[in-house]
């Protein structure tokens, strides 16, 4: 190799050892780098959250849910309370059947003051029943007609048994059925096989007064009721 070519490829030699000196030298600024890539890489705390957040958007859609439910409900079992049960015959009939039989427990008594002393015990509500004068007094107990309470009081009229039936009378709705008026009183009447009942409202009660009796006898004995 001639003296030039060596002279030229020394000095290129030593320009390349100089620069990479330079570069060793150089401080070289990772941060930027750093930060693209933990950009990149999701926290730990980030994933909970973002699992929880994932966790919590359908929890809440079910409370929701479960809310206007409760909601619904809550309105429909205060507006069925306080709407009023139709008296209707066959339950009344049943009713009646359930005290002669003995198929419901009933309290002996004497009079309507201690039938009205005894129910009050179980219905701190109780609308009080009239007194029923001339009639012979057997017992008391109380029913219930869909969540509707119901006094009644078994007594005799001519020897055959007889229910006197109480209650609010914004409670109970008398059925569908013939009206008669009696000397200025409205009476709905029905029968059920032998047994005749008539009922009527007065002074916010609702009473009913049923048994094997003509419908007639059975107005006469509610007439006679001192309400």
């Amino acid at each position: 190799m001639d003296t030039s070519k060596r002279d030229q490829q020394q000095h290129w030699e030593h320009t390349v050892r100089s620069r990479l000196a330079r570069l060793r030298s150089m401080p070289v600024d990772a941060g930027r780098l750093e930060k693209a890539l933990r950009a990149q890489i999701p926290r730990p705390d980030s994933v909970s959250a973002a699992a929880a957040l994932s966790w919590l958007r359908p929890m809440r859609a079910v409370a929701a849910s479960i809310l206007v439910i409760i909601t619904v409900v809550t309105v429909l079992l205060l507006s069925t309370a306080s709407r009023p049960v139709s008296a209707a015959p066959a339950h009344m009939a049943e009713m009646h059947q359930n005290v002669v039989s003995g198929r419901v427990p009933v309290v002996q008594v004497d009079s309507i003051a201690q039938a009205n002393e005894v129910l009050s015990r179980k219905w701190s509500n109780l609308p009080e029943v009239p007194d029923v004068p001339e009639n012979h007094i057997m017992a008391c107990c109380m029913q219930s007609l869909k969540d509707k309470k119901i006094a009644c009081v078994l007594m005799k009229r001519d020897g055959v048994p007889v229910t006197l039936m109480v209650a609010h009378a914004k409670d109970m709705r008398a059925p569908d059925s013939p009206v008669t008026v009696k000397d200025g009183v409205r009476f709905h009447v029905q029968a059920v096989g032998e047994l005749n009942m008539v009922m009527t409202q007065r002074r916010g009660r609702w009473a009913c007064l049923i048994g094997e009796l003509p419908a007639e006898t059975l107005m006469d004995v509610v007439q006679q009721l001192e309400f």
